[in-house]
């Protein structure tokens, strides 16, 4: 398999490439490069003799939904609601909680400039958010995406403003996607998630995620 993407931005061109082992890629039509390979050892140190710096790793994760018993409804403490209308104060908050996300942050050091026309871009092409208020204020939001085969959705894109992470917005969100997910016949909700992202992967174990397919993730300018 080998799926390769060109995306440009304001200043610069992102190539993302997945793959099941290390190429030659033609790389020199585009200013950063971020390539996806199965975890192993002998990946890591082919990449490096290629000029490829590992910096992350990720998994995905599968809740399966036609046997949760979990009662979703206990869980959503802040109802969440379907907008489109709130995508600035969406990015500003994207951009104070993904300040060390390799799916933006496409530079090997951190670089919020760059990474902010990515996250600008990709709040931009999602029609409509999940979002918790306090105060009219949004503190957390969650977009939920269709997969193509009709019976799953993926979590695209969430977060939850740090100062508001024990008020129950994050579990409020990832439950009402579970339950969406129930009431379209979906048969699985999937995300996509840093090793380092320990809390994110706590809220998936506790309603009943599955991690797998370890991908490693390395970048080169």
């Amino acid at each position: 398999m080998e799926v390769i993407t060109i995306r440009k931005y304001k200043t610069i061109s992102v190539m993302s490439i997945i793959a099941d082992f290390p190429m030659d890629w033609d790389t020199s039509n585009t200013t950063h490069v971020r390539v996806s390979l199965p975890s192993s050892i002998e990946n890591i140190l082919l990449m490096q003799q290629k000029g490829y710096q590992y910096v992350e790793r990720m998994l995905d994760v599968t809740i399966g939904l036609k046997r949760n018993k979990i009662d979703l409804q206990k869980l959503i403490r802040i109802p969440p609601i379907l907008r489109c209308d709130y995508k600035e104060e969406i990015k500003v908050l994207a951009k104070k909680s993904f300040v060390k996300d390799r799916r933006f942050y496409v530079e090997i050091d951190y670089n919020s400039e760059i990474a902010n026309q990515i996250i600008d871009d990709w709040i931009e092409k999602i029609p409509e958010f999940y979002i918790c208020l306090y105060k009219e204020k949004v503190i957390g939001f969650l977009a939920l995406k269709e997969v193509e085969d009709g019976q799953s959705a993926m979590i695209h894109l969430a977060a939850v403003d740090e100062r508001y992470r024990t008020s129950g917005a994050a579990i409020s969100l990832y439950a009402k996607a579970m339950e969406i997910g129930i009431e379209k016949g979906y048969q699985n909700i999937y995300g996509y998630i840093s090793c380092n992202n320990v809390a994110v992967m706590n809220l998936y174990a506790y309603l009943g995620g599955i991690f797998s397919n370890p991908q490693d993730i390395y970048l080169k300018k």
